[in-house]
């Protein structure tokens, strides 16, 4: 499995040359439940000093925030990649760039397959990746990600407006 799944983030290089390339690639390798083939993929596709942030909306209302490393975020995400197989499926896309720098926001879809009872749970996210050209490609400089928040959709996130939220 995991010279599969290695040759597979390799043989995408070609494609890191689009945005939508290197998206399909962090998917990709995010899906990878092969430890050492997940961090090759990302060692592939983000910056050296690329970063992580994630905020977990509680049902409650609060919320826990990670940020640091991509490796740092691989290291505290084993335990779920132990129990559960991802499945990502991107639902709308909104870009801003110039030149050799890019904005993307996307709302996601996570499916994830738990693996001891193959029960399967949905949570919507909505991602932005900073990115930057470089080397004749791109690379992710910077991800962040939240869940939908319970009675807030996030559907609606890329329209302009839709969404206000303070927290406190």
């Amino acid at each position: 499995m995991f010279l599969l799944s290695t040759c597979q983030l390799v043989a995408q290089d070609t494609n890191l040359r689009s945005i939508g390339g290197i998206l399909d690639a962090y998917f990709t390798a995010a899906e990878t439940t092969d430890s050492l083939a997940r961090a090759t993929g990302f060692q592939n596709l983000f910056t050296e000093n690329g970063s992580i942030t994630s905020v977990v909306m509680n049902y409650d209302g609060t919320n826990r925030v990670r940020e640091g490393s991509w490796q740092t975020y691989l290291e505290k995400t084993g335990q779920y990649y132990r129990r559960f197989t991802p499945d990502f499926v991107e639902i709308s896309r909104e870009m801003e760039y110039y030149l050799e720098i890019a904005s993307v926001h996307c709302i996601v879809a996570q499916y994830s397959k738990q693996n001891m009872t193959s029960k399967q749970y949905k949570e919507e996210h909505w991602m932005q990746f900073d990115l930057v050209y470089l080397n004749e490609r791109w690379y992710i400089d910077n991800l962040l990600w939240i869940n939908e928040m319970p009675g807030v959709q996030i559907q609606n996130a890329l329209i302009t407006d839709t969404l206000i939220y303070s927290p406190e």
